[in-house]
């Protein structure tokens, strides 16, 4: 499964801040694998593109780092599927009448 993840800086004060970049230099991605891994240029927060077996892999990735961030985090489908998914879905609302 790949997931879309935002996610904003809760804690703003330097010993958050201290503390989380103090853990990060120490972090090992994982479970989930990231694909793509940016911060945000004004330094707010970030977006990631990962790979996760489970929905529980994707919490067990976020999770370590709740006390500093705020994560949302999506299921996302490759364009072509979404759109498929999307034309079966108005093909049955039309054969309802």
């Amino acid at each position: 499964m790949q997931f879309l993840v935002t996610w904003k800086f809760i804690d703003n004060s330097e010993a958050g801040q201290a503390r989380s970049l103090q853990l990060f230099s120490k972090w090992q991605p994982g479970p989930a694998q990231f694909l793509g891994f940016y911060g945000f240029a004004d330094g707010t927060g970030g977006v990631a593109i990962c790979e996760a077996a489970t929905v529980q892999d994707m919490a067990r990735t976020t999770a370590p780092w709740t006390p500093w961030l705020q994560f949302d985090v999506k299921a996302i489908l490759p364009i072509q599927e979404s759109a498929a998914i999307a034309g079966e879905a108005m093909a049955w609302r039309a054969a309802q009448g």
